[in-house]
């Protein structure tokens, strides 16, 4: 009698709880692996830089330090950038309750007004719920809800405490975050540190490791020297679609008369390096900024529509289709890797996955049983 082979199912079975581990292991150790990945990414950048610095200093730990205090330079620059807009806006959030609490007084007195036709309709709704509880003795139900509309007025009374004491929990987890942050970028610039004065020697041992295979330390070091391209590829990419960004948000505060046009562009710039989660960010500073420049929601709503088709036609689709013809990456491919990885890791995967997604491709070429996964990658 003839038996199916169980081998295929078995494979596949394997094939999927090895890729369930490896999820499992790079959300669990991310702590560990998001340091390191951005370390050897910001290394593989800066390498070109070391090197040319190191012929002329004549000492590869010097160039190391001044090219990663450029570095440091940099991103000093944009957080400053970024923290005086942010600063700007948070201090007049008082003026733009103000304005907001008059225009919704001044649209009370007109009674054709949505305000004052949702007030009314509120008022008889609360009308009927009395007459229903009202009906017969004093019950539990009639107690609840006076009960509820005791504590919704003591809600209404105290929103000015409940606004501080939100803000000063988001002030808490804000340095909480600030204080991981520099943790973070503290391990970053001390792994790319010592891969930078590794040079050459450390990336002639990890080659070794392949030494025992045909063929394969070939392999790996073209993998090697391929991904360090593709990543600076990437981060060029990037910086000219953000240059894009930033010019446009620039002419477009110049036009709306909004104050610091320049400075609002640096600011879409940086942010724009966290995709989605930096345009949102953006969209509501700048948002609020043309409120308080005109006093009107639809200077409001207008400026944030703009924003929004701005990050759709650049930041998404034109980096999407720049990265794809510069790295032979299909955009689908782009646009899955970056939501992978931003589930698994968060912020830190949006900034880190596209990258991430192409050096995959990459490696998966090199490859022989990673050659159908490369190609369905290619664009």
């Amino acid at each position: 009698m003839n038996t199916a082979a169980p081998g295929p199912q078995s494979s596949a079975a394997s094939t999927v709880t090895a890729a369930i581990a490896v999820v499992a292991m790079l959300w669990w150790g991310q702590r560990f692996l998001v340091p390191l990945t951005a370390g050897l990414m910001l290394a593989a950048l800066v390498a070109p830089v070391k090197a040319r610095l190191a012929r002329r200093l004549h000492s590869a730990v010097v160039a190391t330090v001044v090219t990663l205090l450029l570095i440091m330079g940099v991103l000093g620059a944009g957080a400053m950038a970024f923290g005086n807009q942010f600063l700007r806006v948070a201090e007049r959030v008082p003026e733009m309750i103000s304005l907001l609490a008059q225009q919704l007084a001044q649209g009370e007195h007109h009674p054709d007004s949505a305000l004052a036709r949702t007030r009314d309709s509120l008022q008889e709704l609360d009308r009927a719920a009395d007459e229903w509880t009202s009906q017969g003795p004093v019950g539990p139900r009639a107690r609840r809800a006076a009960a509820a509309r005791a504590a919704a007025a003591s809600r209404g009374s105290s929103i000015a405490t409940s606004a501080a004491l939100a803000l000063r929990d988001r002030a808490v987890t804000g340095s909480a975050a600030l204080l991981d942050l520099a943790g973070d970028l503290s391990i970053i610039l001390f792994a790319a540190f010592f891969v930078l004065t590794g040079g050459t020697s450390l990336l002639e041992r990890f080659l070794d490791l392949w030494s025992h295979l045909p063929d394969a330390r070939d392999r790996a070091a073209v993998a090697a020297h391929e991904s360090a391209r593709e990543i600076r590829i990437y981060i060029g990419v990037l910086l000219v679609t953000n240059t894009l960004i930033g010019i446009a948000v620039w002419v477009a505060f110049s036009v709306a008369g909004l104050p610091d046009a320049a400075g609002w562009g640096a600011t879409a710039g940086i942010l724009h390096v966290v995709p989605y989660l930096g345009i949102a960010l953006l969209m509501a500073m700048g948002a609020a900024e043309a409120y308080l420049a005109h006093g009107t929601v639809s200077a409001s709503l207008g400026m944030a529509a703009y924003l929004i088709v701005l990050s759709t036609m650049i930041g998404t689709l034109g980096t999407a289709w720049l990265q794809g013809r510069a790295s032979r990456v299909s955009p689908a491919a782009i646009f899955i890797g970056l939501m992978f990885w931003g589930a698994l890791w968060g912020v830190w995967g949006l900034l880190l996955g596209p990258p991430l997604v192409v050096v995959l491709k990459v490696v998966a070429g090199q490859m022989p049983r990673g050659l159908r996964l490369a190609r369905l990658m290619q664009a």
